[in-house]
């Protein structure tokens, strides 16, 4: 009886086993325009198609924020492999006030369309805030640098 009550404490105090350690980082996008924006995320298929894989999110001013988290029970690396997963898709449009349009792509093997230095799915592009927290904005040179859509951004 007594092992019994000992084993039962033991379980009590430590436990079934160590508890694997789960690491979460957040990717935060920003508007930091004048503009409104519409972010579409899309997953690419090796056919060539693709598909709408989320909802798109309306950033209606400056200061907005569309904010994804993962999760991971090992240590993060800074790859592209972390925004795939944050954001579910390969390719963004990032479409603004329904007249100029940007997109991004993670093409494969941490490669990414250009600009490259813009590109959404880049780890390195983001601003890293601390405590696992990266913030990316879009800013009015993205506005600049942004396509026509002669008025069919859809």
């Amino acid at each position: 009886m007594k092992n019994v009550i000992i084993l039962l404490y033991s379980f009590l105090v430590i436990g079934c086993g160590p508890e694997t350690d789960m690491n979460i980082r957040d990717y935060t996008i920003e508007n930091d325009t004048d503009y409104k924006l519409n972010i579409k995320f899309y997953q690419r298929y090796l056919d060539g198609t693709s598909k709408l894989i989320r909802t798109s999110k309306i950033l209606n001013s400056k200061g907005e924020q569309l904010s994804e988290s993962i999760k991971q029970t090992s240590e993060f690396d800074n790859s592209g492999n972390n925004l795939l997963r944050a954001y579910r898709g390969d390719s963004v449009i990032v479409i603004f006030n329904e007249n100029r349009f940007i997109s991004y792509t993670y093409l494969e093997e941490e490669t990414f369309s250009e600009p490259l230095d813009r590109n959404i799915f880049r780890h390195y592009n983001y601003e890293n805030l601390g405590n696992e927290k990266y913030l990316f904005k879009i800013t009015q040179q993205d506005y600049e640098n942004a396509e026509d859509c002669n008025g069919n951004c859809d």
